[in-house]
């Protein structure tokens, strides 16, 4: 071989790892933009699903109070009739009727109960599923950048 052969495999060779360099740097660089920007899509993520976590948080808290509002009105008027039976040395029917309309309005307000306390648990039972799946998605994305920062 000549020089000028040598020299010309030299400039090939160079030339290509210079391609190859670019290359690589490039897809380091491509690969570090999109971790950074699934990073912050990962923390806006992250943050909704904290604020959704709140507002069921203060309309759980909402409705509890307004449960225990209401109770606390059944259970005066129902003490007031009560008192207001005994006052008036109330005969056997007037009692019994007092003592359906208690066990009438404890059944209602059990089922109330139950119903708020249902649509409450069913917001908060979905917000683990959320979360999971978010971490689940943040390890997958951490694995394809770290696969190619490999590559």
């Amino acid at each position: 071989m000549s020089p000028n052969d040598w020299v010309g495999m030299i400039t090939v060779t160079v030339t290509v790892f210079a391609l190859y360099s670019s290359a690589l740097a490039w897809l380091v660089g491509q690969s570090a933009r999109l971790r950074s920007e699934t990073k912050r899509d990962i923390e806006v993520l992250e943050s909704l699903s904290e604020r959704g976590l709140d507002k069921i948080q203060t309309q759980e808290s909402k409705s509890r109070q307004e449960m225990a509002t209401a109770l606390q009105a059944v259970i005066q008027s129902l003490q007031q009739q009560v008192n207001q039976l005994r006052d008036a040395s109330a005969t056997k029917p007037e009692l019994a009727a007092v003592e359906q309309r208690l066990a009438a309005t404890l059944i209602e307000f059990k089922a109330e109960t139950r119903t708020e306390f249902a649509k409450i648990a069913h917001k908060v039972d979905r917000l683990p599923a959320i979360e999971a799946h978010l971490a689940a998605l943040s390890q997958m994305i951490e694995k394809i950048g770290t696969s190619l920062a490999v590559r």
